[in-house]
């Protein structure tokens, strides 16, 4: 039995020990003389073992298996055999096994499957996001984290209200959130408020019914957000709205259902709503111009897209999508220079992604060269006013006699003309020589 790795621990009857091997002896930290002969109760009382299964033997008058901690923290698993004679047991052989170290590789294993699971969940998100995502264009942590909150809402039902500027990309988005929702496989129906004349727009969204007006299809016409059942409706410039179709819509809402134009049936409608806006629908509801009711109603989950000036680090993937895209469409092999990239991440974008779209397209396709300088940019690109230092201990009038002085150098240094300067300048030209005689500058053009 010393031979043996594992403990063997005997007791009789009445739970005494009678023997314990040299691994036992090893496993639980004692030495035999001190507990044989001593109970089982007793050496639990005095903290030896934190249980005893030979005591659960002798209970229950069956085999027991249990896990034990023993006084210098190991853990070992224990199974206890009665002996019996005559029907009464006689003696109970525990067989203890040390599984500290397994247990230990059990945890280290159980962590480095949890990392495992982190990785493949972290991997399936970005693989999502990446296939999810698709024509969205981005590098900035600002966007990273729109998106990320996009893809986890898309799969909700909830009412979307997107904000803006004019240009950042609020269709692109709605698209995403309709790509990535139940409703994807349904029809996707933009409605353009500010593009559809006020008098047409009423029998454009909610239809009309045979004869509901001079000039209306003999048959009468399904509307729009009849067309969105199913899917997604994506309600753009939904501020240009008057006050009577929101008060409309938001019974839509409410309801979802709609009641054509000269019509009395209501008609269901399954549909997800989105809602974009490039004003400030917030102060419109104080202005009394956009219902408070309304502008509640759709702005259950509220996303912001952020100008393009507040996310440069997206400006540059921008220029290379879009020189793809184009070269693409048009059968075209350019490619856009350093120096040319400079001038264009430099600029502002007032008209955000869309006209930094445009301006992309037209210099590709009016520049002959296949490699595109910045001769070719429009001239609001290549004269950006720069920051210029100033003296502080001047006066006022000084100071700015000296910043005048130094923006007009600084223009014409990237002008070809008085006419030129007073374009980036937006003042007359005669004004434009006025000053620099003022200034006593020598006129020098490149």
């Amino acid at each position: 039995m010393n031979a043996s790795d594992d403990g063997i621990f005997v007791t009789d009857g009445q739970g005494c020990v009678i023997y314990l091997n040299k691994a036992c002896e090893r496993i639980d930290n004692v030495k035999a003389e001190y507990v044989i002969g001593k109970n089982m109760k007793d050496l639990i009382a005095s903290g030896y073992y934190s249980e005893s299964v030979a005591l659960k033997v002798l209970e229950k008058g069956s085999v027991v298996n249990i896990l034990q901690t023993t006084i210098n923290g190991k853990e070992i698993m224990a199974t206890g055999t009665p002996i019996k004679e005559n029907g009464e047991i006689i003696m109970v052989v525990v067989n203890a096994r040390d599984i500290t170290e397994l247990i230990h590789v059990r945890k280290k294993l159980e962590e480095i499957q949890q990392k495992a699971r982190q990785v493949e969940t972290e991997v399936e998100l970005l693989r999502k996001q990446h296939l999810a995502t698709g024509e969205v264009v981005f590098r900035s942590p600002l966007m990273q984290r729109i998106l990320s909150v996009i893809i986890r809402i898309a799969t909700f039902d909830s009412t979307i209200l997107i904000e803006g500027e004019s240009g950042v990309g609020k269709e692109v988005i709605s698209k995403l959130i309709h790509r990535n929702s139940k409703r994807k496989d349904g029809p996707f129906i933009k409605i353009d408020c500010s593009s559809i004349p006020e008098n047409l727009l009423e029998s454009e969204l909610f239809g009309y019914e045979k004869g509901a007006f001079t000039g209306a299809n003999k048959e009468g016409k399904m509307g729009l957000i009849e067309l969105a059942n199913k899917g997604t409706l994506f309600l753009d410039e939904i501020g240009e709205l008057s006050l009577m179709l929101q008060a409309k819509l938001l019974r839509t809402i409410q309801d979802r259902e709609i009641v054509r134009l000269g019509g009395k049936g209501r008609i269901p409608v399954d549909i997800r709503i989105i809602a974009a806006t490039n004003k400030n629908l917030a102060e419109m509801v104080e202005q009394k111009t956009f219902r408070e009711d309304l502008y509640y109603r759709l702005n259950v989950v509220p996303i912001y897209v952020p100008p393009l000036r507040d996310r440069k680090e997206d400006i540059y993937p921008l220029i290379l999508s879009f020189v793809e895209k184009f070269n693409h469409d048009y059968g075209l092999a350019k490619s856009i220079d350093q120096n040319t990239i400079k001038y264009l991440l430099e600029y502002s974008w007032p008209g955000n992604v869309r006209q930094l779209a445009n301006v992309i397209e037209r210099i590709l396709v009016t520049t002959e060269s296949t490699i595109i300088d910045p001769s070719a940019l429009p001239l609001y690109l290549k004269n950006q006013p720069q920051t210029i230092a100033i003296s502080t201990s001047s006066s006022l009038k000084e100071a700015l006699d000296e910043y005048e002085k130094k923006v007009l150098l600084e223009v014409m240094k990237k002008s070809k003309s008085t006419h030129e300067m007073a374009k980036v300048l937006e003042i007359d030209a005669s004004t434009i020589r006025r000053k620099l005689k003022k200034h006593r500058i020598k006129i020098s053009f490149n």
